[in-house]
């Protein structure tokens, strides 16, 4: 994508001043014309400007908003490129009213919306793109409009739901950490500086929490760029490195309450992308083909890879997924009910109901699920912080002359 500045008499015959971005085989003259705009001058802008410009963001609840008014304006039959131009004049966002504007001037140019909305893969998904296009190629497009909008909106929810139930664990870790370090670094210091005027011998837990507390004065600083230089690291590898990815997305599947919650997200996520593929009439293959590049964790995008291998062989897709050992029993018997009886959407979208409704309880109680563990380990901490405030003064008394 390259960025241009344009100078152009517009259709009303104002002058007017853009910033446009295209493929790099577009022409930038072919597009202002298809608004009927008049181009004057074209610049051609460094690529480090479209870090300065000024874009807000746009929100997946945005999107949902935008193709639930293409479903109505198209339903009411308004043409497309007209119900665009009004969507772009209605937005409040700037740099969705843009994107707008594009699409309208290319549906308006000939162009099909299904392509117009490819060359913005960034904010509208693959399967949203191939819904338009089933829905063009059928005649059905607001039927596919409307499919497309709830699929986003039991997506949005999930993901929602699935961050809320990993945000509150991982918070409160990280609290007990701060918690455990404050102790020790401004805490302990003052108390074992007194201990050692006593001239007593000191119990095994204080010598723990003086060997600690000395650990992290002297090597605070250290241990706190070695921390921010490991976690930038692993951050670095999972977007560099696809072995490295897939390795610490396994392990994560493995952890006691993290592990359940994505394992749960990833069931309904496919299941749910499958049925609507599918109902939408796209073969099975071409459906985890889409499927496959809205995965974000690799051990589900290489379990849907080796299942594409198993159906090109000739082999069932509950078999094919049966030989990975990673989906439920359950989920496998109802994609074999589903393939036997001719109902697969069906099928999927029960498994999607199913572990939908697992991630929405999960979500709920998790701060009851997490509480015991926080209270033990809390307890357990300032168990050890008692014995070692409390043994040094135990040890002072009874060694006290009466």
């Amino acid at each position: 994508m390259r960025l241009y500045g344009v100078t152009a008499i517009n259709d009303k015959g104002q002058k007017t001043h853009q910033i446009i971005e295209l493929e790099d085989n577009e022409n930038v003259a072919d597009y202002m014309e298809m608004d009927g705009s008049n181009v004057l001058s074209i610049k051609k802008l460094p690529s480090f400007y479209r870090f300065l410009r000024f874009r807000q963001k746009i929100n997946p609840q945005d999107i949902v908003e935008l193709i639930e008014n293409l479903h109505l304006t198209v339903r009411s039959g308004l043409p497309i490129s007209s119900a665009l131009s009004d969507l772009a004049k209605d937005a409040d966002n700037n740099h969705l009213q843009s994107v707008l504007e594009n699409i309208s001037n290319r549906v308006h140019a000939g162009m099909t919306l299904s392509k117009a909305l490819s060359r913005h893969s960034g904010i509208f998904s693959d399967i949203t793109v191939n819904l338009v296009r089933i829905g063009e190629e059928t005649g059905k497009l607001d039927n596919t409009l409307k499919d497309a909008a709830e699929h986003m909106k039991k997506m949005n929810d999930l993901t929602t739901k699935t961050k809320s139930a990993l945000i509150y664990p991982s918070f409160a870790l990280v609290g007990m950490i701060l918690t455990m370090v404050f102790w020790l670094v401004a805490v302990m210091p003052k108390m074992i500086s007194a201990f050692k005027s006593f001239q007593i011998d000191l119990p095994p837990a204080t010598k723990l929490i003086m060997g600690m507390s000395g650990f992290f004065q002297s090597y605070f600083i250290e241990t706190a760029i070695i921390s921010f230089v490991f976690v930038s690291l692993h951050l670095t590898l999972r977007k560099t490195q696809n072995r490295y990815k897939y390795i610490t997305d396994k392990l994560l599947l493995k952890t006691p309450v993290f592990g359940q919650i994505i394992r749960n997200y990833n069931y309904a996520f496919i299941a749910e992308y499958l049925r609507l593929m599918i109902s939408a009439g796209l073969p099975l293959y071409l459906a985890l083909t889409i499927m496959e590049e809205s995965l974000t964790n690799s051990v589900y995008k290489c379990s849907i890879e080796q299942a594409k291998d198993g159906i090109s062989m000739g082999k069932s897709f509950s078999e094919a997924l049966k030989e990975q050992n990673l989906y439920p029993n359950v989920i496998l018997r109802m994609v074999s009910i589903g393939e036997q009886t001719g109902n697969l959407d069906v099928q999927l979208g029960n498994i999607a109901e199913n572990y939908y409704y697992k991630v929405d309880c999960t979500s709920t109680n998790i701060s009851k699920m997490i509480e015991p563990l926080i209270i033990a380990f809390i307890g357990a901490f300032m168990l050890v912080i008692m014995l070692g405030l409390m043994g040094p003064v135990f040890s002072l008394i009874t060694n006290m002359p009466i």
